[in-house]
């Protein structure tokens, strides 16, 4: 292959010629902005000081999380929170009970006692903002998905371990221990060979996804609160995005602009990818294609219905599939060659942090607890009876485990990898990049599993031709 092409095909894959040299030069003066640091160390009774930096709407998930910590440990403290809007700093203060609010979230970093920053900003800010972060010291909790783009999410992967810093990704899946189970399960070989996934986030609504009110916070309408230049920094905002208008449609609605995020795939199929890698492996994906389009909500660029079809070096693929004008999902499914295994819904109960969702109050939304069944192909029924002691089904029951949250704090103590590490959330956003890429390019977009790199063409299947008498 020639290198010189796969290289350039890289770079024409990580990001839009025309945000490069921004994210660059925004990414520099930050790092000069920002000290460099080892970090505190902590003691066994010293309180962890953690920064909210982005207090939108998933802050208000994510704040109650680690006030539950809080209320039942106190090994935790609120030092700071930081957002570029004026109405939704206050707020975030006012709701956490933190000590300081900083309209620019770089003099947080400056502190040398803030030990953790939890970052729940637009996706085009995730690369940039942790690693000023990890260069300054802390550990940071990195709301999904990863990044914007697998390059990003590489270089993070890199940094934490060239920095020693803990990065913990959020996400369904690795924090839920039922997906342990089953893995193990998969892994033992009692579901014979894995041959495919199947994922599905649907949602529907009459005024069309993440169009949210304006002003406001998520589905909550904030209709006294003042929005202007005055009272926002529309060019920290912006941050390596290319330059745009003052717009209080992509501010409030950044979702649906391939400028800031990448749309259902970054949303929500980072979810539900995160969830299937937990059950089956990680592992970095060798080839995607996607299809979909915006054929319903005509006011958005990213796609209503979207679908990826994803492979994997172990030889099996995941289809993945997120219709936002339809809420209908499918079961989360395994399929191998003598069983299929389901992933459903059950008892109401509130799920690992990775799965709560917020209610247009800030709350929680009670979800469904999950199990899951296993049975047999009718044609396999003796090797997987063989394989599970006689049984004809298998089914696994969900058990409580600790949040992502409780895991990233006790990680920070530790020094241990945190469950949804940077490896592993560097794994499933270079198959969400892929697919996002391959939607864009209208092409199968290919990647290098051992040496980490996209390839100009995605090589040739293999042939496995029979014996001929």
């Amino acid at each position: 292959m020639n290198h010189k092409a796969e290289r350039s095909t890289r770079r024409d894959f990580i990001t839009r010629k025309s945000g490069i040299a921004a994210m660059t030069a925004t990414l520099a003066t930050a790092k000069a902005a920002v000290p460099r640091t080892s970090g505190r160390i902590l003691g066994a009774n010293d309180r962890i000081n953690i920064a909210f930096i982005g207090n939108g709407m998933q802050f208000q998930t994510l704040v109650r999380v680690f006030q539950n910590r809080k209320q039942q440990q106190n090994d935790v403290h609120f030092a700071a929170v930081s957002d570029v809007w004026e109405p939704r700093l206050r707020h975030a203060q006012e709701q956490s009970g933190a000590e300081k609010a900083y309209r620019d979230y770089r003099e947080v970093l400056q502190r040398a006692d803030i030990d953790g920053v939890v970052l729940a900003v637009p996706d085009h800010w995730h690369h940039a903002m942790a690693s000023q972060a990890m260069l300054a010291g802390k550990d940071v909790y990195l709301e999904k998905p990863m990044t914007r783009t697998v390059d990003e999410a590489a270089k993070l992967n890199d940094l934490v371990n060239k920095t020693k810093r803990v990065l913990q990704v959020g996400g369904s899946g690795p924090a839920t221990r039922l997906y342990w189970s089953i893995n193990n399960f998969i892994k033992a070989g009692r579901m014979g060979k894995i041959v495919w996934g199947l994922i599905s986030y649907n949602r529907n609504t009459r005024e069309g996804m993440w169009d949210y009110p304006i002003p406001g916070v998520g589905s909550e309408h904030w209709p006294d609160a003042k929005f202007s230049t005055d009272n926002l920094d529309w060019k920290m905002w912006l941050g390596s995005a290319p330059k745009r208008r003052f717009s209080a449609e992509r501010y409030f609605r950044w979702r649906k602009f391939w400028d800031y995020s990448t749309g259902n795939a970054g949303d929500l199929l980072y979810h539900r990818l995160g969830m299937m890698s937990t059950m089956v492996g990680f592992d970095f994906p060798t080839r995607a294609v996607a299809v979909g389009g915006v054929y319903v909500q005509k006011n958005r660029e990213v796609p209503d219905t979207y679908m990826t079809m994803i492979e994997y070096p172990g030889e099996y693929s995941i289809n993945m599939v997120s219709c936002m004008a339809n809420a209908t999902s499918v079961p989360v499914t395994v399929y191998g060659n003598w069983a299929t295994l389901q992933v459903i819904e059950g008892q109401a109960a509130m799920d690992s942090m990775g799965d709560q969702r917020n209610t247009p109050s800030g709350g929680f939304q009670r979800r469904q607890r999950l199990s899951a069944v296993v049975k047999p192909e009718r044609q396999f029924q003796k090797e997987f009876m063989e394989a599970n002691d006689g049984k004809t089904e298998v089914t696994f029951e969900s058990e409580p485990g600790p949040t992502l949250g409780d895991n990233w704090l006790d990680s920070m103590r530790s020094r241990e990898a945190p469950l949804y590490n940077a490896l592993r959330g560097y794994q499933v956003m270079a198959a969400i990049s892929l697919g996002v890429e391959s939607y864009l390019k209208g092409r199968v977009m290919a990647f290098d599993p051992v040496r980490q790199v996209m390839l100009s063409a995605p090589p040739p299947h293999k042939v496995h031709p029979p014996e001929e008498a």
